[in-house]
């Protein structure tokens, strides 16, 4: 069926799962990689927060009711090392009962305080800086006393970088590890279609025969049955087609023959005046049927009849041998020495279609070869390759010609003027059909032509395992 891969072809099976499983798993790994960052994060936050409460009840314990009133004892010196981090800057403030300013920073203000809670820990924003403080209250004979200690969050983020980072690559190498087991599943799964494809891609454009079963999924069950009912459909049409001409062929043929038996008769008859005329009726009569012959024959042998059913072992030299005593008559009148060298060449074939290319090679050579000339036919093996060849002395083929001699209804020379050019198209045919190449070589002496049909190789679409029949050794003979 061999048709041709578009550069434009939609996705692939394969490549529409992928697309439908990735963006999934995408958004299931986002998700789970939020979750799982806030529960890694938390504890390492909660770290943080309880060494800012102990910071702040530890400034509270410098608290002293001395003289009626509340001292800070918190020389510089203790201060300096509150306010020391190797990441973040710290801030600090102590306020009084009335909210006297005590010690620290004046503009850090406590946060509201909160039923159940302390210290409050709250975020927020100091000196344009974001920070993380703790909101200690502590009460004394003066009243409450509110201390705040706060610090910037560089160590917090640097730590959550670090753990989403750590988190992200498991979840990437997870992403593209469980793509990878998705697409060996899903090549694995879709390899009796990649089979079944590349099986119908390598078929003939005439092979009908049924499709494979082995390894198909249920899923594709539905479609190789239609795709088989549909060959079942095209064979029978084939075949319909095969009878129809074979019918036509007989029933074009029966006629003919006998308006040229009557012909003939009834020339013999004529005054002699006549007799030209009666011979030039019983000549049109012959080519008419030799025409008709040839278009069937064409039509049979076209890619559209499908004759792969037809195919079965057939042995070149035996058929030469059994059509050339059909050959004579035409040989004799026309002086030609006609030659067949047989050596057996079994290949998978069409026998009648091989024999009606065969005739069709030895007509047009018997009609292209002058009066006195040499016609031979042979069959055998070339490198292994089954080989049919007929080689005359005549005239040849100009060389500009020779890219035309296959087409329907041309002819290389005017002069004789009885061919139908179809002949050489029916041996184009027939070859196609065979997978074989036909072959222009030159003759012996480089006078005439040459024809060669060179087929692939014993056997090479039968599917036997047999041997071929042993080899001939060569034999001329001479039928005239």
């Amino acid at each position: 069926m061999n048709s041709e891969h578009s550069a434009s072809s939609p996705h692939t099976l394969r490549q529409r799962l992928l697309r439908l499983l990735l963006l999934p798993l995408i958004a299931l790994s986002i998700i789970s990689l939020a979750f799982d960052y806030r529960i890694a994060f938390e504890p390492a936050s909660d770290a943080y927060d309880h060494a800012l409460s102990d910071d702040a009840m530890a400034l509270a314990e410098q608290i002293r009711y001395l003289d009626s009133r509340l001292q800070v004892d918190l020389p510089a010196a203790a201060e300096a090392v509150l306010r020391t981090d190797n990441g973040d800057e710290e801030f600090l403030s102590i306020y009084g009962p009335n909210g006297e300013f005590l010690a620290g920073d004046s503009d850090l203000h406590a946060d509201p305080p909160v039923k159940g809670q302390n210290p409050v820990l709250s975020d927020g924003s100091f000196r344009g800086k974001k920070i993380r403080k703790a909101s200690y209250r502590l009460h004394t004979r003066a009243g409450q006393a509110t201390v705040t200690v706060a610090e910037t969050t560089r160590k917090r983020e640097r730590s959550g970088s670090k753990i989403l980072a750590g988190m992200m690559m498991p979840n990437i190498l997870l992403i593209i590890a469980t793509l990878g087991l998705v697409y060996l599943g899903i090549r694995s799964g879709l390899a009796p279609l990649t089979q079944l494809s590349e099986e119908i891609n390598r078929r003939a454009p005439h092979d009908l025969s049924p499709l494979p079963r082995r390894d198909i999924p249920a899923e594709a069950e539905p479609l190789v049955k239609a795709m088989d009912s549909l060959m079942e459909d095209l064979r029978s049409a084939s075949a319909a087609q095969q009878a129809f001409l074979a019918n036509a062929a007989h029933q074009m043929k029966t006629p003919l023959a006998g308006l040229q038996a009557q012909l003939e008769l009834h020339a013999q008859e004529l005054p002699e005046q006549y007799e030209p005329r009666a011979q030039r009726l019983f000549e049109a009569t012959r080519q008419l049927g030799h025409l008709i012959h040839q278009l069937l024959a064409l039509a049979r042998s076209a890619p559209e009849a499908n004759l792969a059913q037809e195919k079965h072992p057939v042995d070149l030299g035996k058929i030469i041998e059994s059509n050339a005593s059909n050959w004579f008559d035409q040989a004799r009148m026309r002086n030609i020495d006609l030659g067949f060298e047989a050596e057996s060449a079994t290949l998978s074939g069409s026998e009648w279609m091989l024999r009606e290319m065969l005739a069709n090679l030895i007509d047009n050579a018997l009609r292209y070869t002058p009066e006195g000339g040499t016609v031979t036919v042979r069959s055998g093996l070339a490198d292994g390759q089954p080989f049919i060849e007929v080689e005359d002395n005549g005239l040849g083929i100009p060389v500009d010609q020779r890219q035309r001699i296959f087409e329907r209804f041309y002819r290389a020379s005017e002069t004789a003027s009885e061919g139908s050019g179809l002949g050489l198209a029916i041996v184009k045919e027939v070859a196609d059909r065979h997978g074989a190449s036909v072959q222009l070589m030159p003759a012996a002496n480089d006078r005439g032509t040459k024809i060669r049909i060179l087929f692939a190789s014993p056997l090479a679409e039968s599917g036997t395992t047999g041997k071929t029949a042993p080899a001939r050794q060569p034999r001329v003979k001479n039928l005239l």
